[in-house]
């Protein structure tokens, strides 16, 4: 490639990913401004906070992030370092949850979780700017602006974060609480990376690492509120339970990996023991030490019998039994087509290759749209068991424990793409996460659905037209307009079929079209993983619509 042509492709990249960046930044404008109606001074201050945030996120673009990663070992190679989205995810999830969300008990359980993203997204943004600078002459006066804005910007979060965290709260304890949560997921930050080299951008890393963060503060709050009531509360705790057991299984299951990590890292076991019964053995005193931890604390708290719970939202009504039937026989169904269809795929029938991978999303949409619109609380559950499994599944590939390993890495590998640089194979995980952080989020709306509808249908649609018919691609990408295109119609006609089987006119399908254009841009823009940022993004303009 000649000089003119490498300076054009630079120029063109950096346009797009300035321009995606604008995605984000008005998003959580909006969704700021939409937060702050009526006005009060807790949600003014939290407007003023979001809107710097958007406004610094842009100036991080434009002067640091068009880049490459600065440390190319560490993170996912092929891909900007996604610090834009690493500030402003997290935030415009949860906001778009409150927004969504009606007033009463879940909308004042959420005020603590907006006040902590917006501290961690301050606090991320002044880390990622001041260690992007530098030992330039203005070294000392950048680095005295940025953690003066961080200061004013943890300030005015913690004034507005006093209420949340309880009465007896002070601006110095907020304060207080901010910092200590913001080194928190610092710190889960570099474990990820450590642990899990060039698996992840730094931006994808920071999601999860603040996800995580919000969901053990949750959970700890949840114990505080235990402990301080002499009483169970047995009507808050039973609409509650969900949320409970979701948090105690993401939580547990960290652990454990992280644990099984550190065990496998001392080389106790050989080779052929891992793959024996000793290795089964580990396995399973690791993950069921932290599942027993899991459900004793749930027990505690909730005072409610989880396991009891549990087969009740299972089998509790014939609606719920007929979708477990249903998904029972469409997983056999397709388990047969697979093994039909099972060989080793060459160069030239790359494209079925691509069918075979996008015939998972799907297979996830005729399996969580009848889920989501006759079942719901049992969709909500079976997220949080697919994500055991599949936890379970990679730590026995990842970590060559049971005798199973190698059949489930010779599996795995059939489908994997530049993007599983690193130890795990991530591609299950983010098609997983993308179709259920809605549903975890979301209310009854359509917005809930925006992983399986985005994922399931529009990217499919796209990347099968585009590898057919595409011809015009957008500079700088291997994504092509016409891919773009299809992913838009097949969202707005998912969209409409999914609100005819609910019984719902929504707000009219010209807002439904401006969602499906935006959404279809940033799947093609995005140097990020689609399957992360597009149904989150999604999720959020839809709970944005008026």
């Amino acid at each position: 490639m000649t000089g003119d042509n490498c300076g054009s492709a630079s120029r063109h990249r950096r346009q797009r990913l300035f321009y995606e960046a604008c995605i984000p930044a008005l998003l959580l404008t909006l969704l700021a401004c939409r937060y702050g109606v009526p006005p009060s001074s807790n949600s003014t201050v939290l407007c003023a906070v979001a809107l710097a945030l958007s406004l610094s996120s842009l100036v991080l673009r434009l002067v640091w992030s068009s880049k490459d990663s600065i440390q190319p070992h560490v993170y996912r190679p092929g891909a900007d370092d996604g610090a834009v989205w690493g500030s402003l995810l997290v935030p415009i999830s949860v906001l778009a949850t409150s927004v969504g969300a009606e007033a009463g008990m879940e909308a004042i359980r959420l005020h603590p979780a907006i006040v902590l993203s917006l501290g961690m997204s301050a606090t991320f943004t002044a880390h990622y700017q001041w260690s992007r600078i530098g030992k330039t002459a203005l070294y000392a006066e950048a680095s005295c602006f940025i953690w003066m804005l961080w200061l004013a910007c943890t300030v005015a979060v913690g004034y507005a974060g006093k209420s949340a965290f309880g009465d007896a709260f002070g601006l110095t304890q907020a304060i207080a609480v901010l910092l200590i949560v913001s080194v928190a997921q610092h710190m889960w930050r570099n474990e990820i990376l450590r642990s899990l080299p060039r698996s992840f951008t730094m931006g994808e890393a920071a999601v999860f690492a603040q996800g995580l963060t919000l969901a053990a503060v949750d959970f700890a709050i949840q114990v505080g509120y235990r402990l301080r009531s002499d009483e169970s509360d047995s009507a808050y705790w039973e609409s509650n339970m969900h949320v409970l057991c979701l948090e105690a299984v993401v939580l547990g299951l960290w652990m454990a990996g992280s644990v099984l990590a550190r065990v496998m890292a001392t080389g106790i076991l050989g080779k052929r023991a891992r793959r024996g019964i000793p290795g089964l053995t580990v396995l399973g005193s690791v993950l069921g030490g932290f599942g027993v931890l899991a459900l004793a604390l749930v027990s505690y708290i909730s005072q409610i019998n989880p396991i009891r719970w549990i087969l009740a939202t299972a089998f509790g009504s014939a609606a719920h039994i007929a979708v477990l039937a249903y998904w029972v026989a469409l997983l056999a169904v397709a388990g047969a087509i697979y093994a039909v269809a099972q060989g080793d795929v060459s160069e030239s029938t790359k494209f079925m290759l691509h069918v075979k991978r996008k015939s998972y999303h799907v297979l996830a949409a005729l399996m969580f749209v009848p889920g989501w619109v006759y079942a719901r609380p049992l969709l909500y559950m079976s997220f949080a068991v697919a994500a055991a499994g599949f936890v379970v599944a990679e730590c026995m590939r990842a970590l060559d424990l049971g005798p199973c390993s190698t059949s489930i890495d010779g599996f795995m590998r059939r489908f994997i793409d530049y993007r599983d640089a690193g130890p795990v194979v991530t591609a299950h995980f983010y098609l997983l996460l993308g179709c259920a952080l809605p549903v975890w989020l979301g209310h009854d709306s359509v917005a809930s659905l925006a992983g399986v509808l985005s994922l399931g249908v529009a990217d499919t649609a796209a990347s099968l037209v585009g590898m057919k018919l595409g011809r015009a691609r957008w500079p700088g990408t291997t994504k092509t307009v016409e891919g773009t295109v299809a992913f838009c119609l097949s969202l707005l006609a998912a969209i409409g079929v999914v609100l005819r089987l609910k019984g719902d006119v929504g707000v009219g399908w010209y807002w439904y079209a401006q969602v499906s254009v935006v959404v279809g841009v940033l799947e093609a823009w995005t140097e990020q993983n689609d399957n992360l940022v597009v149904p989150l993004c999604m999720y959020a303009l839809m709970q944005a619509l008026p």
